[in-house]
């Protein structure tokens, strides 16, 4: 099969790999789109060598497709059915206390096999297999392009469970990337008072505007603490959810727009140390929560709750997604997102 072979950075070749062959449990699919992660652009832009996933490696969390070939045992799925793909990462021991509570996320053994080999989903190739019980089928009327980024909602349910907000509670969402509107969009469907989007991008705070959220700040025109504060009554958003990570220095002023008593959740993938002022936390009594992917929530999988919560119309995923590129062609769609100012890019998709 072909596949996108990372060799770290920028050097990311088409090339011909053997396919994957489904063990017992785990079924083949045929890889019909795989969307291009945050977390994908970080490694893209900075080559950093994970030492449990050496270089060169195959990537693409963000994925859906049709099943083709089954492994012995398999009967949650049969052959030219279409699925959602939970991703190979967050595959859990199943036997620690975390995975028994259904947080498999924290497990301490996550996205290793039995022998400790590491598990990571391919997406940006022909096929990739995963084990039945993340294999998700998808209802008929669901878009391809939508259950691509399923991974990407169920952050966001994540988020709503972690953080909760009601609707006297008001939400502003810093970084307007795709886990951020995404996440906008939730607090929003679940009737939060306010919600407020702070990102760069005015063409993207615009289009989130329309769907995703009630009010937005432009953090390179206006100072982003003051327009919190002047859009809450001078009070400050009970929750504030920091999506940007990266080398962002948006940990603090993201604490700075809470008001008393309010919640930081932070989702973004920091790769720098960040600020953090103890006094003035103390002095707001605000609580500063950590947000992980996903799992399970009260026995129920938040991927699920993702799917019903798409079905619903809750969320509108199809408004996210900018571009579409043949593999053949990865490198383009990774330079539109390094290059968004350019190309306007919010979620691009690879369609194998």
């Amino acid at each position: 099969m072909k596949a996108a072979v990372f060799y770290g950075g920028k050097d990311i070749r088409v090339e011909q790999v053997p396919d994957p062959i489904p063990g017992p449990g785990e079924a083949q699919f045929k890889i019909t789109a795989a969307g291009i992660c945050g977390s994908d652009m970080h490694g893209y832009l900075v080559k950093s060598e994970k030492p449990w996933i050496p270089y060169p490696n195959l990537n693409g969390h963000e994925l859906t497709g049709v099943v083709t070939k089954l492994g012995p045992g398999v009967t949650k799925v049969k052959v030219g059915q279409r699925v959602g793909v939970e991703p190979l990462h967050l595959i859990g021991c199943g036997t620690c206390r975390w995975c028994r509570q259904g947080h498999y996320q924290a497990c301490t053994d996550r996205g290793r096999n039995a022998d400790g080999t590491v598990r990571h989903s391919g997406g940006f190739a022909e096929l990739d297999i995963a084990p039945e019980a993340n294999l998700y089928p998808l209802p008929d009327s669901m878009a391809t392009d939508a259950a691509a980024i399923l991974d990407v909602y169920a952050c966001a349910v994540h988020t709503l469970h972690r953080v909760p907000a009601g609707p006297m509670h008001n939400v502003a969402v810093v970084g307007a990337g795709p886990i951020g509107i995404s996440i906008a969009e939730a607090y929003r469907a679940t009737g939060a008072r306010k919600v407020i989007m702070v990102g760069l991008a005015q063409r993207t705070l615009d289009l989130a505007k329309s769907f995703a959220c009630d009010a937005i700040v432009n953090s390179s025109t206006v100072d982003p603490v003051q327009a919190v504060m002047d859009l809450t009554d001078g009070e400050g958003a009970d929750v504030v959810i920091e999506a940007v990570g990266g080398r962002a220095a948006t940990f603090l002023p993201a604490m700075q727009m809470l008001a008393e008593n309010g919640t930081l959740g932070i989702i973004g993938m920091y790769q720098v140390p960040q600020t953090f002022d103890s006094a003035y936390a103390m002095h707001k009594e605000v609580s500063i929560v950590t947000i992980n992917s996903y799992g399970a929530w009260n026995g129920v999988p938040e991927y699920t709750t993702t799917m019903d919560m798409i079905m619903a119309g809750r969320f509108q995923p199809l408004k996210l997604i900018t571009h579409h590129f043949p593999l053949d062609k990865i490198l383009d769609g990774f330079e539109a997102l390094a290059n968004k100012a350019k190309s306007s890019a919010i979620k691009v998709l690879i369609n194998p």
